[in-house]
């Protein structure tokens, strides 16, 4: 091989070497900041962020029971059952970007957590985010992950689940920049068309997800309620004024004086 050219001898290397000597680098007398890591960029690090939430664990025989209808799986959702809603603000957010939009883009996943947020600030919905993720009547839930059986259904990613909690903690914190107005409290996937998306205003879509703002020409948004009005307070007991005369010749007493009307002393 060396004699065709196609190696070199060992001699070479060492003559090489010798040749070319090493130079250093003179030593700058300028002292040198120490490197600083920026906090809010070292927290916003999907890499280095930590969950500090622990994720639903997986309860045994939990499934969801799908019925097909042109195509799509609609879930059979569980109204019976009571849920057990967490008492964490943070917890119920991250609940929410997961179990509805885990696939998304991290965009996608603050919109969710915006609509909540915008939810509990809206007039007719409940004031509590966890109250607001959890919400439900006779007929449906307002979050379908909340009695369709995805809870506890199968083992949580803890790497969408850190980044569920690091983008629900931005958005809670209001460190994220706002992709939707406050008026935006409805959304739905783009392979689903429910009838009250004609009656709303569309924001824009990100994603799978179609957000929705305020109703056309006024209304209710849809899971709004109309406030219940506090029960007029009425006395327990009305004074009658034949019943103490009555009482008073029974027990000899002399009846109390008479209350006087209205706007009068």
């Amino acid at each position: 091989m060396i004699a065709a050219g196609e190696g070199r001898r060992l001699s070479d290397a060492a003559a090489s070497r010798a040749q070319a000597p090493v130079r250093r680098q003179p030593r700058s007398t300028v002292p040198t900041a120490p490197v600083r890591q920026d906090p809010a960029r070292a927290a916003g690090s999907s890499s280095l962020a930590v969950s500090t939430i622990a994720p639903p664990p997986v309860v045994l025989g939990s499934h969801a029971n799908l019925s097909r209808s042109r195509g799509y799986l609609a879930p059979v959702l569980n109204l019976r059952t009571a849920p057990l809603v967490p008492d964490n603000d943070v917890e119920c957010l991250t609940q929410a970007i997961y179990y509805e939009a885990r696939n998304e883009s991290e965009e996608g996943q603050a919109a969710v957590a915006e609509v909540v947020i915008n939810r509990s600030k809206t007039r007719g919905y409940p004031s509590k985010i966890c109250e607001v993720v959890y919400q439900r009547n006779s007929r449906t839930c307002q979050f379908t992950f909340t009695c369709d059986g995805s809870i506890g259904r199968s083992p949580v990613s803890m790497t969408a689940w850190t980044r569920a909690e690091r983008i629900a903690r931005e958005v809670y914190a209001g460190q994220a920049q706002p992709l939707l107005p406050a008026s935006s409290v409805n959304y739905h996937a783009n392979y689903v068309r429910p009838s009250w998306g004609r009656r709303l205003e569309r924001v824009r879509q990100i994603g799978a997800h179609i957000f929705y703002g305020a109703a056309r020409g006024g209304g209710r948004t849809p899971g709004a309620q109309d406030p219940v009005s506090e029960p007029e307070r009425r006395p327990l007991f009305h004074r009658i004024e034949a019943l103490d005369r009555a009482y008073a010749l029974v027990t000899g007493g002399n009846a109390p004086a008479a209350a006087p009307p209205d706007g009068q002393s």
